[in-house]
């Protein structure tokens, strides 16, 4: 009997190859040092990521009810039982597609555009090592964000631009509209982006290792024992009396039992691979602000990311609240080819670290819904 892993070498090697393509455009990077060059191989990686994304058909999660939400008319008589607890601005978005193109790969095209664009920016904007940035984002969260969550790539995306007002030291009244409008469009998307706001208030100092230490353990008890989970179930019973409203009706659902055995399907190995990956890169991160000089824009970063972590080990025990999380640990794309380009002495080790831990975050992030995701079909092979 074949294991997830023969499958997805088997029938998903579309995905390998362009984890292998990003991986030698990284090592490429690297070690021939052309800004120039590595501009553009990550600008050929993004728009990979683009047409990935964008000519996928009936391939990764929620396709028909994306699918279906396209092509239902508001005069529909089940319009709106198909659009609850869908963010109004999404539900613009479709219409305004719908007005000059009636296929929905057109859609997901410029879904994927919109998305996969507004991460690149943040990609190139912080970084000189814009192809180690694709690399890991493709590997982390290309698969379990972007291959279908439609919403909330695009929020995820624009929570990204957001953090660009970081970059420069400067108050939040300071050209607000670089952090307002972005985190503005993140929220009618999808509403969970909102819980990234607090990101821009972070200190400028790194935390200290002792306080990243406390965080994290705690985080980690409130997770293991349940208790944050626990809070949450608390809140969705007391306000069940306003199920009408779709963040409460989700609320209440995601807490459910039958949700939660969906969510922890494959569960430990997810889990332990999770907490693997967040343990090793703070690892790095804690000796790189204690022995270097790092900028202030990469400490808000660092401790950005530490809240991510945080929110992650903290629900480890209800899967489906972790995405809260992404809105934050998502900075690693920038953070680490940021703490790599001051550790070029060990450019060798890390290198490898970060191809042995992208491929097994990926094949990770397929095997949950296998059946999802491999084999992959693009709207070619449906025409």
């Amino acid at each position: 009997m074949l294991t997830s892993i023969d499958i997805i070498f088997d029938e998903g090697r579309i995905y390998l190859i362009i984890y292998a393509c990003l991986a030698m455009a990284m090592i490429i990077e690297l070690f021939y040092e052309n800004e120039i060059l590595a501009k553009w191989m990550a600008r050929a990686g993004a728009l990979t990521i683009i047409l990935l994304i964008g000519l996928r058909w009936e391939t990764g999660t929620d396709w028909f009810p994306y699918y279906k939400i396209f092509y239902t008319s508001d005069s529909s008589s089940d319009y709106e039982s198909v659009v609850f607890g869908i963010d109004y601005g999404y539900i613009i978005f479709n219409k305004l597609v719908y007005l000059f193109s009636r296929e929905y790969t057109v859609f997901l095209m410029i879904d994927a555009i919109v998305a996969v664009g507004a991460v690149y920016v943040f990609i190139e904007r912080s970084t000189k090592l814009p192809c180690m940035g694709i690399f890991l984002f493709y590997a982390s969260y290309g698969m379990t964000h972007f291959m279908g969550s439609n919403r909330r790539m695009i929020a995820i995306g624009f929570t990204c631009v957001g953090f660009l007002f970081l970059a420069r030291p400067r108050r939040l009244s300071q050209g607000w509209p670089r952090w307002v409008v972005p985190f503005g469009l993140a929220a009618l998307m999808h509403r969970t982006s909102v819980a990234a706001l607090p990101g821009l208030i972070v200190s400028e100092k790194a935390w200290r290792a002792p306080t990243v230490i406390f965080i994290l353990v705690m985080s980690l008890a409130l997770g293991i024992t349940g208790i944050s989970f626990s809070l949450l179930e608390g809140l969705a019973n007391a306000l069940s009396q306003y199920a009408g409203l779709s963040v409460v009706s989700k609320l209440v659902f995601y807490t459910s039992g039958d949700a939660q055995y969906d969510a922890n399907t494959d569960f430990a190995r997810q889990a332990i691979l999770g907490a693997l990956k967040r343990g090793s890169v703070i690892a790095i991160l804690v000796m790189y602000m204690k022995y270097a000089k790092p900028s202030p824009y990469v400490q808000k970063l660092y401790n950005i990311y530490i809240a991510g972590c945080a929110i992650y080990f903290s629900m480890i025990a209800a899967p489906i609240f972790q995405i809260i999380s992404t809105y934050y640990s998502i900075v690693e794309i920038v953070l680490m080819p940021l703490v790599f380009y001051d550790l070029k002495s060990l450019k060798v080790p890390y290198t490898l670290y970060l191809l042995v831990f992208a491929l097994a975050l990926l094949l990770s992030s397929l095997t949950p819904y296998l059946e999802l995701y491999v084999p992959y079909h693009s709207v070619y092979s449906v025409y």
